[in-house]
Formats: C-alpha cells, structure tokens, sequence
C-alpha cells in the first residue's frame, strides 16, 4: 500500500510502542511523509531495525516512569521541540478473566497503557500551552474502549481512559489550537487476511491506521477534536460479531 500524500517536512514527531507492529508503520509512513521521528519502545533491540532509517532517532525507555518520560522530553526540546506525539504504545497480551486478575498484573497494564499516555500527553500540552501553540496528540483506542472484550477488562480500561483523556484535552485545550484524538482500529495484522467478524470481510493493515493518524495529524483534520476514528472494517457498526448468531432477533 502506498502512503497518502501527506506533508510533514520539518515536523517533529514523537511514537509510542515503535518498535510494534502498527509502531513500525508510523515511523515509516511519518518519515515518508518528510518528518522528523524520535521513536520509544521498551523494547530496545526492537528499535535496532531503525538504526539505519533516516530522520530517525530511538530512546530505549519504560514511558510508565517519570524520569523516562522527563528525559524524552528534554531530548525533543534540544531539537526544537514536538509538533504530533502519538500514544501507540500498549501491553496487549494480557488476557485473564477479571475474577482472576491480581492487582500487580492489573497496575501493570494500567501504566504501560495508560499513565504513560497521561505522562506523555501532559508533558506535551504544557509545553504547547506556555508557548502559545498549538500541537496534534493521536492515541490509540480499541473497539475495547466502548464494548468489552473477554478476558481483558483492564485493557479495555485503559483504551476507555485513553479516549476519556482525549476528550479532556479537546474540551479544555481546543481553544488553544491543541487537538486530541483517538483511532481504535480492530483486528490490525501484518498481512491481510479474512475475517468473518469483520464486515469488510478482512482484517486491517497496520499502514492502514498509520495513514488514518496521518490525516487526523494534518491541517485537514483541523476540526476533528476529541473524536474516535473507527479503523475497524465496521466492526463497531455491527449489532453481533459472531456471524452464527446472525439469525437470531432481539425481543
């Protein structure tokens, strides 16, 4: 798949979750499109297959920490600053039913998902605020944010927040010319593959959510504030995702 033609010469851009699947197509379709990358992972031999991509630099970091989070920041304002951070970093694997789940496991996805959003978002905003500028901040959701999956409810928890986040920010910051957003994209895989659950009858392409936080980073997305963009094949439309269920009615 080819990048839509997007303009991000000179823009800074700072990824989340890099070194992962949809993390890999943001740094690609970003750098394609002209901008500069700082790209973060916990993962820091995953971050190796950046080592020779231009206009790309990679911290290794746990961005649930403080401190980690301070230093990114110092980094980027040694460069000029940040133009579009983008929240794409997530513990996904977990699944435990809730019954189960411990409350060490639990504060772990808690952080990796959503305190590190919170303390990259912040960090950026107040940055953004006292310059008097404006700055574009995606996160990304989960069709967990508003329905459940099973056996992942502290997941779900911190995609509802993340979108929770995002609200906040467009609520007391648009007026500021700061935007927070969310994409929520479903069933993302390397490559395209059927699906039954899916309407569109396939799964998503991670190029393809990295093309919707393109848009949703450039000037043509400038009134879309604290919205949810469904990268998901219609799943979310869909009443049931078990086609074998299709049959039945509701009283």
């Amino acid at each position: 798949m080819s990048a839509v033609r997007f303009d991000y010469w000179g823009e800074r851009v700072l990824i989340t979750g890099a070194a992962g699947l949809i993390g890999r197509a943001l740094v690609a379709r970003f750098t394609e499109c002209g901008a500069d990358v700082m790209a973060v992972d916990r993962d820091a031999d995953g971050l190796k297959v950046f080592r020779h991509v231009p206009r790309v630099t990679t911290v290794a970091g746990d961005l649930a920490r403080e401190d980690v989070a301070d230093d990114v920041f110092a980094r980027l304002d040694r460069v000029g600053g940040l133009d579009v951070l983008v929240n794409n970093a997530a513990i996904t694997e977990v699944r435990t039913p809730f019954i189960d789940i411990d409350a060490p496991l639990w504060d772990s996805v808690i952080a990796a998902n959503l305190r590190s959003a919170y303390l990259l978002s912040v960090r950026a905003v107040r940055r953004w605020s006292d310059a008097g500028r404006g700055g574009t901040i995606i996160s990304l959701s989960s069709p967990g944010g508003s329905r459940a999956h099973d056996d992942q409810s502290a997941y779900d928890v911190t995609k509802a927040g993340i979108e929770a986040i995002s609200r906040a920010i467009a609520v007391e910051l648009g007026g500021q010319g700061i935007r927070a957003n969310c994409i929520a994209p479903a069933s993302v895989v390397g490559e395209i593959r059927p699906a039954t659950d899916l309407p569109s009858g396939r799964t998503t392409a991670p190029e393809e959510v990295a093309d919707a936080a393109l848009y949703l980073a450039s000037p043509a997305a400038s009134q879309l504030n604290g919205h949810v963009l469904r990268v998901d094949g219609g799943l979310h439309a869909r009443l049931r995702t078990d086609p074998s269920q299709e049959q039945l009615r509701d009283a």
